[in-house]
């Protein structure tokens, strides 16, 4: 079933991100989101009656230059980015996109298919998280999603995951009906 229509893939988040500890969120109860170091898969979940996850697509990409930078250490040579847009209660909540190397999506990650990645990797203790880095962005980056018609601010949460000495990032940006926006953002919808 998809859930946004006409998108063409890659939408990209081609933003500033910069290290948690130096950014001023606006209330507590968005730092929990921003900072939760659980599945934001399981805790979305735990919100709605009914999760779903839409694949935008995945395949072989070029890097933004802030991904290829915080993979710089990193040995591949080929990269895979997948993008998705996670639903509760068929509301779109988080846009997600994921830069994976090549080793990991025809090795650990070859089966994730259209099922949330974070379900692979949290069940694995053999993935370890990095730090969070953080970004505010303005709804109109990724207006191909079709979200709102107002500009509202977005925050976004981004992490590298190692796994055998191999690293991947994770990109999450909280949509304007997020339930990250809930309590006390004045930029929630």
């Amino acid at each position: 079933m998809v859930l946004i229509d006409n998108l063409s893939f890659p939408i990209g988040l081609d933003v500033t991100w910069e290290r948690a500890d130096r950014v001023s969120i606006p209330n507590s109860y968005l730092k929990n989101w921003l900072l939760d170091t659980g599945s934001l898969t399981e805790r979305l979940q735990s919100m709605c009656r009914q999760f779903s996850l839409q694949k935008l697509g995945q395949a072989e990409q070029m890097l933004h230059s802030g991904e290829h930078e915080w993979l710089a250490s990193h040995s591949s040579t080929r990269w895979y980015v997948r993008e998705v847009v996670l639903f509760g209660d068929h509301q779109p909540w988080v846009f997600a996109r994921s830069v994976l190397p090549h080793e990991l999506v025809e090795g650990e990650l070859a089966s994730v298919g259209s099922q949330p990645l974070g379900k692979i990797i949290f069940n694995d203790q053999r993935f370890s998280r990095s730090e969070f880095q953080l970004c505010n962005i303005s709804s109109d980056h990724l207006g191909q999603l079709g979200l709102t018609k107002d500009d509202v601010t977005l925050w976004g949460r981004r992490s590298k995951f190692t796994f055998n000495e191999v690293d991947m990032l994770v990109a999450e940006v909280f949509l304007p009906q997020a339930p990250a926006y809930l309590k006390g953002n004045s930029d929630a919808c």
